[in-house]
């Protein structure tokens, strides 16, 4: 278990973006940037959102999302998948801006929080960064590869790179 804070390896400078940011400007930073996701924040600097390669995806595959499929039973049509899955995901396909495609419910971590804790915060969710706030504010990112560099450098007695 590694009792470390977590801003001894969260990154502290990664880029944010605003609700209103176009997509197009989106996918730019990431790839310049080889980021898999940001925070999105309002002008005061307060997460809001995050937005990630994930919720990317439905930009290239938006002519591929089919709709649910539904079986007829007793006069009423069953949707063998939720059709509210369905909705939010055409609704990221033709995204324009950020606001469209972002996840509001955002799991946090704070800079103070243990690596173990923020660790355990995205096995539970299935998350592979967490916005680092203080105070409501985005003050760093942490990230699967920040387990990982403390694994090698707590744990395992690897180097501090």
């Amino acid at each position: 278990m590694i009792d470390r804070p977590v801003h001894e390896l969260m990154e502290q400078n990664r880029p944010s973006v605003e609700p209103t940011t176009t997509i197009k400007d989106l996918i730019s930073l990431l790839a310049s940037q080889g980021l898999d996701g940001v925070a999105v924040v309002d002008p005061a600097g307060l997460v809001v959102g995050i937005v990630t390669a994930q919720d990317l995806l439905y930009q290239e595959v938006e002519v591929d999302e089919a709709t649910p499929y539904v079986t007829p039973f007793l006069d009423a049509l069953i949707y063998m998948k939720s059709i509210a899955t369905w909705e939010r995901h055409v609704e990221k396909a033709l995204a324009v801006t950020v606001a469209d495609l972002m996840t509001t419910d955002v799991h946090t971590t704070t800079s103070l929080e243990t690596v173990h804790e923020a660790a355990k915060r995205m096995a539970e969710h299935s998350v592979s960064q967490l916005p680092v706030v203080d105070d409501g504010r985005l003050v760093g990112m942490f990230t699967r590869g920040n387990v990982v560099v403390a694994l090698n450098r707590f744990e395992f007695g690897g180097d501090a790179a």
